[in-house]
């Protein structure tokens, strides 16, 4: 479980820090802000502690973390993930996880053998010893993976194609045989995962299918509405053990191509895993999604959510800021929502224009006859 993640001159941000729930943690902001970074810097890090390089030194650490940045970020080198280029600025990433593991990486100026400066991963520290976590790590992309899972894997290796790392590795996570007996802390999701679908999913001739409720037919998962496979990712992943309480899960705009109505049951989906002890990690641009989440964290008939919000802004100076609250409305910086929020506000105004302009119309009809 990751605890704390702390970034200084990386990407857009000069010095934040994430305090991360064991729960639910929801950050928040316009585009440019970083969330999808912050994601992705996490997870990069997560990866290089679970899967820890054969050579357990400094170099070897190094090396990993610099791979894995590379390849989750498409950035080629490290150079790029530094805020201001043209700035001598230290640039350091620091992750802490649960039961005391740290580990810190700096990105430092290094002059290669052709005589040109550029950024280089350099590994800190962990304390109290380098050792691999049993944890396991998930990355769910915006966009989603079921209709081009057949022959993913393949291309990805064999050919040079513009897919950051997310992608094969939830691949991988996906095709992973389904556990004979499932947790019961993953029961009350699939119930209300397979009622949100009217179905479930499974691979069939190395492709994903939708099996409809009732039925022993099965669809090409293509024919199946695109936000709903999103549902069908999360069954596969719960129902094949690749996510447990032991798990982090980072999800990318889980609200992208979900209806309200889908939303609201994904929130409860959420909610319920939340609830049992599972890491959620999660950027999102949908008030209606805070809103929800709101909701079920005020619910006294179920346990405790605990969740938190990170409000991203951008301050004076460009870099962004963050602002950590436990409810969702104590944020005085939500930037990416002030808009709607505004617009429901002028949307409530010109109802009533024209609920006052129908009125006098028809009473000037009244005094007409």
């Amino acid at each position: 479980m990751l605890t704390r993640l702390h970034l200084q001159n990386f990407t857009v941000f000069a010095d934040a820090n994430f305090e991360f729930s064991p729960g639910l943690n929801v950050l928040v902001g316009t585009n440019g802000t970083g969330k999808s970074h912050v994601l992705k810097v996490g997870y990069a890090m997560c990866l290089s502690v679970i899967n820890r390089p054969h050579r357990v030194d400094s170099i070897g650490f190094s090396d990993a973390i610099n791979d894995n940045l590379g390849t989750v970020f498409l950035s080629g080198s490290p150079h790029y993930l530094v805020r201001g280029q043209d700035k001598e600025l230290p640039c350091s990433i620091r992750v802490e996880f649960e039961r005391g593991k740290l580990l810190e990486a700096g990105i430092n100026r290094a002059i290669t053998f052709d005589g040109v400066l550029e950024r280089r991963v350099l590994f800190k520290q962990m304390n109290p010893v380098i050792t691999p976590l049993t944890d396991r790590v998930v990355f769910i992309p915006a966009k989603e993976v079921l209709s081009f899972y057949y022959g993913f894997l393949s291309l990805y290796e064999k050919r040079e194609v513009d897919y950051d790392l997310t992608y094969p590795n939830l691949c991988r996570d996906l095709s992973t045989p389904l556990l004979r007996k499932t947790d019961e802390s993953v029961s009350e999701a699939l119930t209300q995962l397979q009622a949100a679908m009217g179905g479930t999913v499974k691979i069939e001739g190395n492709r994903f299918v939708f099996v409809p409720n009732g039925s022993t037919d099965s669809l090409p998962i293509n024919l199946y509405a695109e936000g709903l496979r999103k549902f069908g990712t999360l069954w596969q992943l719960l129902r094949n053990g690749s996510l447990t309480p032991e798990t982090t899960l980072f999800w990318d705009e889980p609200e992208a191509n979900l209806n309200p109505a889908l939303l609201k049951k994904l929130a409860a989906v959420l909610a319920a895993l939340a609830r049992q002890g599972f890491q959620i990690i999660l950027a999102t641009h949908s008030l209606f999604l805070l809103k929800e989440l709101h909701i079920l964290s005020r619910d006294k008939k179920e346990k405790k959510l605990p969740i938190r919000y990170f409000g991203l802004s951008a301050g004076p100076d460009g870099a962004t800021q963050v602002e950590t609250q436990n409810d969702f409305q104590l944020l005085n910086h939500i930037t990416a929502l002030e808009t709607e929020l505004t617009q429901s506000d002028e949307l409530t105004v010109v109802f009533a224009e024209e609920d006052k302009q129908l009125l006098l119309e028809q009473n000037a009809k009244s005094a007409n006859r």
